[in-house]
């Protein structure tokens, strides 16, 4: 009998071998000719190695992906920001004295966090106002962490950075672990909203923490204190959510990031592949999101959620090396840049864009540029001009609504004169 194993670090791969190996047993058992398994075998490992084009494994992240900063920015993109101040760029210049009133702000604030467990009832439940206390709390600080950390690493002033530690350190201090924020008898809600606001929050902590790591603003003691009070976190979230809607795009998001301030390949590897997963069911072929086209009068604002997440996912697993994430297609053939265009119908005509949802009437922003910080990262890699409309408010900085993580989406993304648009390379 042939004695087949696949080795290798990808969740995928994992999984495949373990078909393959069942296979082997179940052909053993019922005495099925070597040669036999040896085709099916051979067609499972070519389904595999179409399956990997563009991957790769992830002890073969490139060690330089690992340095600080390398998430939503990197040291080039820091130095560009700074050169096109200096040059007086318009959308860069408004940006950042928009950033630094935002961190002068915080300055006069003081962290609240939680103290003890990290307990989310669920938002759908009789404690929404728990729920969205808790929420309220955790993202103010998360964000002003991560304002703070940004303005000292663009700007050098170090009350900035001190303040930035402030709010950062005051959780990792009282903070104690996750805990499932529902009942028993919630059945499938058991857990509350806990992992779900870890996962839209605590990137922006891990966002301060890598700026101010990568500006030499943390002492070995407080990297380590940082990466095991992350810990019990990234183990908590680390379950592949099973229904595949913006909770999972937003599950995918934290654990890039905790991956990365772990600087642990394999978790980062495990959520690319969870990204891979939940394409292939999220995208119709016309670019609508049918999970989230079903909420009824808010199916363009979780639509909004989704699309946060699903490209801030992209950018992330790039900045590691993983090449083709922009054109992973679902199993229906949309991908994100259909999915991109679709949510653009429904910023130029709501009422219209209704027919693909469960309601007459929708949630709209004020003015369709309202929420055109979700288009920078698209505008930046496809350069459609159909998307200049809807970033007629530029900078988009700080108190965008509906904004999640993106804080600053102008000052990350927007193009500027000169730049190198460069991805770190796979190996």
């Amino acid at each position: 009998m042939a004695n087949l194993r696949i080795v290798g670090d990808s969740y995928g791969r994992s999984h495949l071998a373990v078909h393959v190996m069942s296979i082997a047993a179940v052909a053993k058992r019922n005495h099925v000719s070597d040669r036999l398994l040896l085709v099916v075998s051979t067609l499972l490992l070519a389904v595999l190695a179409c399956n990997c084009s563009g991957r790769i494994a992830s002890s073969s992240i490139p060690a330089e992906a690992w340095q600080s900063p390398n998430l939503l920015v990197d040291n080039a993109r820091l130095d560009a920001i700074r050169q096109a101040v200096a040059a007086g760029d318009p959308s860069i210049s408004s940006a950042y004295a928009g950033l630094l009133q935002t961190a002068d702000r915080f300055l006069n604030e003081t962290s609240k966090p939680i103290i003890g467990e990290l307990r989310v009832p669920g938002f759908y439940t009789r404690e929404r106002e728990t729920q969205q206390r808790i929420t309220r709390q955790l993202r103010h600080d998360a964000r002003a962490a991560h304002a703070l950390a940004l303005a000292h690493a663009l700007s050098g002033r170090a009350e900035y950075a001190a303040k930035a530690k402030s709010f950062l350190f005051a959780w990792v201090r009282n903070v104690t672990r996750p805990a499932n924020g529902g009942h028993w008898w919630h059945l499938w809600e058991y857990r509350g909203d806990t992992l779900l606001v870890v996962s839209y929050a605590f990137p922006c902590f891990i966002y301060a923490f890598e700026l101010l790591k990568g500006s030499d603003q943390l002492t070995e003691e407080e990297i380590a204190a940082f990466r095991s009070w992350l810990r019990p976190f990234a183990g908590y979230c680390r379950k592949e959510v099973f229904y595949k809607n913006n909770h999972h795009n937003w599950q995918t998001v934290f654990l890039m990031c905790a991956a990365h301030a772990l600087e642990d390949p394999a978790l980062f590897d495990r959520a690319v592949q969870y990204y891979r997963h939940g394409i292939r069911s999220q995208i119709r072929a016309d670019g609508g999101l049918p999970r989230e086209l079903h909420r009824k009068e808010k199916a363009g604002t979780y639509t909004l959620m989704a699309l946060e997440g699903m490209t801030q996912a992209v950018h992330l697993a790039e900045r590691h090396g993983y090449t083709d994430l922009r054109a992973v297609r679902s199993r229906k053939g949309g991908d994100l840049e259909r999915a991109i265009d679709f949510y653009i119908e429904y910023l130029r005509d709501p009422a219209g864009w209704a027919k693909h949802t469960n309601a007459g009437d929708l949630n709209k922003p004020d003015d369709p540029a309202d929420w055109g910080y979700i288009l920078e990262l698209p505008n930046r890699w496809w350069k459609k001009d159909a998307y200049s409309p809807y970033l007629a408010k530029r900078p988009y900085g700080f108190d965008v609504p509906r904004c999640y993580t993106l804080d600053f989406a102008t000052l990350y993304f927007c193009p500027v004169e000169g730049e190198q648009q460069t991805r770190t390379p796979a190996k």
